[in-house]
């Protein structure tokens, strides 16, 4: 989404990241906003410094309130959710360096709590949960509907991103989640 930056575009902008989801930003966002100010700086008149202490507090809030939403769905992810759309380049980084933390974080506690070899010191699975793990181990082949950012599932395994089109196996689990958020079909 590539807009040109001016003081209503910051403004509405700001006002649409108020909902729940994070809004598209133009193309290089970030970039353009310090073109936008240092250009607005060097005019010189009351309207244009009114309105770069204006924008520097708007884009203040909207930063806060993307960054909040970034965490919340890192978490989310973890927890089997499907990542946030309209992330920019510098926020998806966010996003990835926040998700290898927690899962290094995850690991490191359960190696303290559970000790240095987590799986053989985790209680063993009953029988019929070990043969539905096996099934999840064969996995489905899924056709992707719509482009996939990076996401983590229940298990902390990372998969993505994919596009659409692609065609993947991956544990019945997680196919069977894309499959009911309609964002893959199985493949027979």
């Amino acid at each position: 989404m590539t807009e040109i930056i001016t003081y209503e575009t910051i403004r509405k902008l700001h006002r649409a990241e108020k909902e729940e989801v994070l809004t598209p930003l133009p193309e290089n966002f970030f970039h353009a906003m310090n073109a936008w100010l240092k250009h607005k700086e060097s005019q010189k008149d009351t309207t244009s410094l009114l309105e770069v202490e204006s924008t520097k507090k708007l884009l203040e809030d909207l930063i806060n309130r993307r960054e909040r939403k970034i965490v919340t769905a890192m978490l989310r992810s973890i927890r089997g959710d499907l990542p946030p759309k309209n992330l920019t380049k510098e926020e998806q980084k966010l996003f990835d360096q926040l998700v290898d933390i927690l899962k290094t974080f995850h690991k490191e506690l359960q190696e303290k709590v559970f000790g240095s070899n987590v799986e053989e010191n985790i209680k063993k699975p009953t029988e019929p949960a070990k043969k539905e793990q096996d099934i999840n181990k064969e996995g489905k082949s899924v056709k992707i509907l719509v482009d996939l950012q990076r996401f983590i599932d229940g298990d902390l395994k990372s998969f993505g991103p994919m596009k659409a089109g692609d065609v993947v196996k991956l544990s019945t689990n997680v196919a069977e989640l894309l499959i009911a958020r309609q964002v893959a079909e199985e493949i027979e």
